[in-house]
């Protein structure tokens, strides 16, 4: 089984969460954006981690009003912070080092209080494509700030035999 998303247009963030409490935020450049996280209304403080000492997961911090470069500058000055802000969403859609499958992990995600972006699956490669041909048209996932689609495999130990690392 195949899961296809859509590729937002945005920046992406790590977060990591220990005893279910958010604790730490960076971008993809290893820069510390904690305090200005903290006033996003689409990231969760907490979420419920009853089960593990820390976790830590990706997502993309995206608006419908602003472009890329205007949410990396919000991030990266330390001086001004973000207040409450509502116009930056943010959807999650990674759990690093998890050894359950892409849609059990979207639900974990979701279950913790997360969005996660629209998902798609199939067993047929073909329809991938049928889907690539509808976002080149404008007609899947139009209604996000999408430059492209993410197809990955469902499962753990394809992902393991194909060799992608956690």
């Amino acid at each position: 089984t195949m899961v296809v998303q859509p590729k937002i247009d945005g920046y992406a963030i790590g977060l990591r969460y220990k005893y279910g409490q958010l604790v730490n935020a960076y971008s993809r450049e290893k820069h510390e954006i904690i305090e200005n996280i903290r006033n996003i209304n689409s990231i969760p403080l907490s979420i419920d981690d009853s089960l593990k000492v820390e976790v830590e997961l990706e997502g993309i911090l995206y608006s419908h009003f602003s472009n890329t470069k205007i949410i990396e500058q919000l991030l990266s000055n330390s001086f001004s912070k973000i207040e409450n802000n509502t116009s930056l969403l943010f959807k999650a859609f990674q759990i690093f080092s998890s050894s359950s499958d892409e849609l059990s992990d979207l639900t974990q995600l979701q279950n913790w209080g997360f969005e996660v972006p629209i998902t798609l699956r199939t067993d047929d490669p073909k329809q991938v494509k049928r889907w690539h041909s509808q976002w080149i048209q404008n007609e899947l996932f139009s209604n996000l700030p999408t430059n492209g689609i993410v197809a990955k495999c469902n499962s753990s130990l394809t992902k393991s035999i194909l060799g992608v690392s956690p």
